[in-house]
C-alpha cells in the first residue's frame, strides 16, 4: 500500500454542505410519497409485504455483490434441502434486517446518533456475517474476515478498484466525526439528506476489510426505517441493483477530488456528492412509485383475474376465476371474516368452502386455525412474483 494514504478528518468535510434547491425538493417528496403508500393497504397486508421486501432486499443486495440466489428459495418456509444450496449470506441478510427492525420497534427510544455510532456500524457487520463458514470469510490473501472488526483493529489498509481507502488508523476517528455531524441534525429533511450523504462517506471510509457494500446498504435501510420511510412497502436495494452501473458510477464520482474553485471547499468533490445524493433520492422515489403502481386497486384486480384464469397451480387445485374478487378484497382490507370471504366469492356455501380450502392449501389465504373466524392474506414468493411483476428480476449485465 502507498504511504500517502488519507489520514485526516478534513477529507470528509464538508459533511453537510448546503444542498441545492432541486435536491431539497426531492427530499421533501420522499416522506410525502411514503405516507401515501402507507394509506394504500391495510396494516395486516403491509406486514406480509414487509416479509416479502426483506427477501427483495437480500436478493438485490446480494445481486449487487455478484451473487444470484433464486428469491423463491429465500423464503423462511423453503425446504431445508433447498436452503442448503443457498448462499448463507443471503439468508443471514434477511435475518439481520428482521432482527434490527424488530429491535427498533421494541426500543423506539433509540436516538438518531446511535445509527452513526461506530459500535452500531460494527454490530451490523457482525450480524450480517454471523454464521458464515471459513470459506465465505476467507479473503483473497488467505486471511479470514472477522465479522464486526473495524480496519483499525485489523490493522489493514485496502485498495478497492481505483479507490485507496483512508488509512486504517483513521477509520474510527472518521466514524466518530461523522456521528458528531450527522447524528446531531434536528429535523427530518436534514436527517434524510444526511442518510444519503453518509451512504457515500461510509463507503468511502471503507470501515471493514470486506463486506462494506452489504453493511452500508443495510445501515442506510435502518436509518430510513428510523425516519419512518423504509419498508415494508418498498426496497432501496431493488432500485440500486436495477441501476447497478449508475450506482457504482455515482459512488466513484463522489470519491474524486474537488473539480476546481467552484466545487465546494473540501478535498472531495461537492458536486459529486450532490449528484450522488440526488441519485439516491430519485431511486427512493422511483421504487415508491413502482410500489404505488403495483398496489393500485385497478391494477391489482386485473392481475388477479389473469392469474386465476391462467396459472397452472391455481387451475390444478380447482380454483375458479370468480374467487379472485374475494382475494382482492382480502388483500385490500387485510382481514375479513371467513363468512364474508365466502360471500365475496359469489358461490354457494359448499363451493365457497372448497375454494377457500384450496386458497389456504396454496398459502394465498391464512388463518390461525382451520375454523378461526378471521382470514388474512398470504403472499408466498411464487405468487407475489406473479402479483407484483418485475419485483425480483436478475438484471442483464449485473
Amino acid at each position: 500500500m502507498s504511504t500517502e494514504l488519507v489520514t485526516g478528518n478534513h477529507w470528509l468535510e464538508p459533511l453537510m454542505p448546503t444542498f441545492p434547491a432541486e435536491i431539497l425538493k426531492l427530499a421533501e417528496e420522499v416522506p410525502f410519497l411514503a405516507g401515501k403508500l402507507t394509506g394504500m393497504i391495510s396494516p395486516e397486508t403491509a406486514i406480509r409485504v414487509g416479509g416479502l421486501l426483506r427477501v427483495t432486499n437480500s436478493f438485490y443486495s446480494n445481486l449487487i455483490e455478484g451473487q444470484f440466489t433464486e428469491p423463491v428459495t429465500l423464503a423462511p418456509s423453503a425446504p431445508k434441502r433447498s436452503r442448503k444450496e443457498l448462499s448463507e449470506l443471503a439468508m443471514t441478510h434477511i435475518g439481520a434486517q428482521e432482527a434490527f427492525e424488530r429491535a427498533l420497534n421494541i426500543y423506539p427510544q433509540s436516538t438518531w446518533p446511535t445509527f452513526f455510532d461506530p459500535r452500531f456500524i460494527a454490530r451490523v457487520h457482525k450480524r450480517l456475517f454471523d454464521g458464515a463458514d471459513q470459506e465465505q470469510l476467507r479473503l483473497s490473501e488467505g486471511r479470514l474476515l472477522i465479522p464486526g472488526q473495524l480496519r483499525d483493529e485489523a490493522q489493514q489498509d485496502v485498495l478497492v478498484g481505483n479507490h485507496a481507502a483512508p488509512a486504517s488508523t483513521a477509520v474510527t476517528a472518521m466514524l466518530v466525526r461523522m456521528q458528531h455531524v450527522y447524528g446531531r441534525l434536528p429535523d427530518a429533511r436534514s436527517r434524510l439528506l444526511a442518510t444519503m450523504a453518509y451512504h457515500h462517506r461510509l463507503a468511502w471510509v471503507h470501515p471493514f476489510v470486506d463486506g462494506n457494500g452489504r453493511s452500508v446498504r443495510l445501515i442506510t435501510h435502518l436509518q430510513l426505517h428510523k425516519l419512518g420511510l423504509a419498508s415494508p412497502l418498498w426496497s432501496l436495494s431493488r432500485g440500486l441493483a436495477r441501476q447497478q452501473r449508475a450506482y457504482y458510477a455515482y459512488l466513484a464520482n463522489a470519491d474524486k477530488p474537488r473539480r476546481g474553485d467552484l466545487d465546494g471547499r473540501g478535498q472531495l468533490t461537492q458536486a459529486g456528492l450532490f449528484e450522488f445524493v440526488g441519485f439516491m433520492l430519485e431511486t427512493c422515489l422511483d421504487q415508491m412509485r413502482y410500489t404505488e403502481r403495483a398496489l393500485n386497486i385497478t391494477h391489482l384486480k386485473g392481475r388477479l383475474e389473469i392469474i386465476f384464469k391462467w396459472d397452472p397451480r391455481l387451475l390444478k387445485v380447482g380454483l375458479k376465476p370468480e374467487s379472485a374478487r374475494a382475494l382482492q378484497i382480502l388483500l385490500t382490507q387485510g382481514t375479513v371474516s371467513r363468512a364474508d370471504f365466502k360471500v365475496f366469492t359469489g358461490f354457494s356455501d359448499r363451493v365457497a368452502s372448497d375454494q377457500l380450502a384450496a386458497l389456504v392449501k396454496l398459502g394465498l389465504v391464512e388463518s390461525h386455525s382451520p375454523k378461526a373466524r378471521d382470514l388474512y392474506p398470504g403472499l408466498p414468493i411464487w405468487f407475489a412474483q406473479l402479483l407484483f411483476p418485475d419485483l425480483h428480476q436478475r438484471m442483464v449485465g449485473a
